[in-house]
Parts: C-alpha cells; sequence; structure tokens
C-alpha cells in the first residue's frame, strides 16, 4: 500500500508539472502571437513608408528606410545597391505619380521579415506614360528598432 501511495505522488506530481508547462507554453504562445502582429503591423508601416518615397522620393528618408547593404533587385535583372537605389529614384528617368500594392503578405522570423506582393505603379519613363504591374519580394531587417529593407527582388507577371 506504501509503494501504491508513492506511486500515486509521483504521479499527481507528473501530472501537476505537465499542466504547468502546458500553461506556460500557452502564455508564451499568446504573447508570441501579439508580438508577431505588432512586427506585422510595423513591417506593413515600413513598406507603405518605402511606397511613399518612391513617388517622393526624398535622400534623407530613403537613407533611413534602407539598410547599408541593400540589394535592390529589378524585373529586368539590374541590381542596385544602396547608392545606386536612391540616386536612380532621385535623378533616374523614372518619376512615379502612384503606387498600389495587393495581394501582400508578411512573414517574420526573428528579427527578419519577407513580404511578398503585386506592385502596380503608374509612372513616366524619360517622360513616356508607362503602367507597371510586377510582383516584388522584399526583405526586411530590424536594426536599431526599425524595420529597414536588406533586399528587394521584382519579378515580371
Amino acid at each position: 500500500m506504501k509503494i501504491f501511495k508513492s506511486f500515486f505522488l509521483v504521479f499527481m506530481l507528473f501530472v501537476f508539472i505537465g499542466c504547468k508547462q502546458t500553461e506556460d507554453n500557452s502564455n508564451e504562445s499568446k504573447i508570441d502571437i501579439v508580438e508577431t502582429g505588432t512586427a506585422e503591423r510595423e513591417v506593413a508601416a515600413a513598406v507603405e513608408i518605402l511606397n511613399n518615397a518612391i513617388i517622393n522620393p526624398e535622400k534623407s528618408v530613403l537613407e533611413s528606410i534602407t539598410a547599408d547593404e541593400v540589394t535592390y533587385g529589378h524585373s529586368s535583372g539590374l541590381v542596385q545597391n544602396k547608392e545606386e537605389f536612391i540616386d536612380d529614384l532621385i535623378n533616374g528617368d523614372f518619376d512615379f505619380s502612384s503606387v498600389n500594392v495587393s495581394n501582400q503578405s508578411i512573414h517574420i522570423k526573428n528579427e527578419t521579415a519577407v513580404v511578398r506582393q503585386i506592385f502596380s505603379a503608374e509612372a513616366t519613363n524619360a517622360g513616356d506614360p508607362i503602367d507597371i504591374r510586377i510582383g516584388n519580394v522584399l526583405v526586411y531587417v530590424k536594426q536599431n528598432s526599425q524595420w529597414k529593407l536588406l533586399a528587394r527582388q521584382a519579378f515580371r507577371l
């Protein structure tokens, strides 16, 4: 009988520990969901700032929202570094008048976010009107509490 009581006490101890771990894990999951939701909103806001900067390019804004190591890939295959990307927006042949994004998804893992979207824009290229509709994959990293563009690759639809 004494062995049965000892076994029962050990069994109950394991049940209690198991319930406590499940409760702790449940709380962790809730926290992760809240943090992910906040991070997704922050990344979406960073994408919106980029889109606005494409329409109204300002060097200081573009410098602040891009990582120093940014690689900016166009659907033509051209890949630009930070300096080339910013210079092209400010002084290049393209002048964007509107940007619209659809089918955007944001996936976050730790301090990295992957954004997929359909990018539509109205612009002029060397003065000639042009409509753009491409797919984009953007990679953002969190640096000093700010989401910054690390990579962008456009592709033709």
